[in-house]
């Protein structure tokens, strides 16, 4: 199934909700968003779970499955107001095999939770983001088993006050586990003062030395917050307005 090319606005929840994955391969695609959970809260302006496995063909037609394929979500531009206090992309309780690219994100960030996995955010641009609280995205979990890693990848982030949340993941076993849990690397973070933070299973960590470390390869933090100007700039290149 594809949800595309539409404006959603001044709705109670999410603008749009995938209950239960099934055989996966739905795309969400240059939709606009904004104006949501104007009547709730703890939910993002997208929000997803994924608590059943289903057996299918979606992935592989003709050969019966309970993995799913890929959902594909690209170009949406999604403005996380209001009540939208999970972030831009709620991916809840379970949901699995999302890939989420060259999406325009303005006040929410990217959101795992829940013992699901393979969720991952690539080439997005991330305004002022929030996943309860500032922060570009927030894995609330313990990271998935080698094969089924989650990823946060070539994105880049504008944060608004200095020394802002970069991420927090939740696993107690980072960053060990980010071995095999996380494809992270290669983001631009840019916030005012050039300095960001991480927390790693609780434990909070300068970004560029934690980068330094050799745990967020090519992730480089900078002072060089763009203009509005560049930013319009920039989220047009991104949804191909231009």
């Amino acid at each position: 199934a594809t949800v595309g090319s539409n404006v959603i606005f001044n709705v109670p929840r999410a603008a749009v909700n995938f209950n239960d994955g099934f055989g996966g391969g739905s795309r969400l695609q240059a939709n606009l968003m904004f104006n949501t959970c104007r009547e709730s809260g703890d939910h993002g302006a997208f929000n997803s779970w994924d608590r059943l496995p289903y057996v299918t063909d979606v992935r592989q037609p003709g050969v019966a499955s309970t993995l799913p394929a890929w959902n594909d979500f690209e170009r949406n531009f999604i403005v996380s107001n209001y009540g939208a206090d999970g972030g831009c992309f709620d991916n809840d309780d379970g949901s699995s095999f999302y890939e989420l690219h060259h999406n325009l994100c303005v006040f929410g960030g990217f959101k795992s939770d829940f013992d699901g996995n393979r969720k991952l955010s690539h080439h997005n641009l991330y305004v002022y983001p929030k996943v309860y609280g500032a922060a570009c995205f927030k894995e609330m979990q313990a990271l998935p088993p080698d094969g089924c890693a989650e990823g946060f990848y070539n994105n880049t982030c504008v944060l608004d006050q200095p020394n802002g949340t970069y991420f927090d993941i939740a696993d107690s076993a980072c960053p060990g586990s980010l071995a095999y849990g996380m494809r992270l690397g290669n983001n631009t973070i840019l916030v005012p003062g050039g300095a960001a933070r991480v927390s790693c299973g609780h434990h909070v960590h300068d970004a560029a030395a934690f980068a330094a470390d050799g745990y967020d390869h090519g992730t480089t933090i900078s002072g060089d917050v763009p203009t509005v100007a560049e930013l319009v700039e920039w989220a047009e290149t991104l949804l191909g307005m231009n």
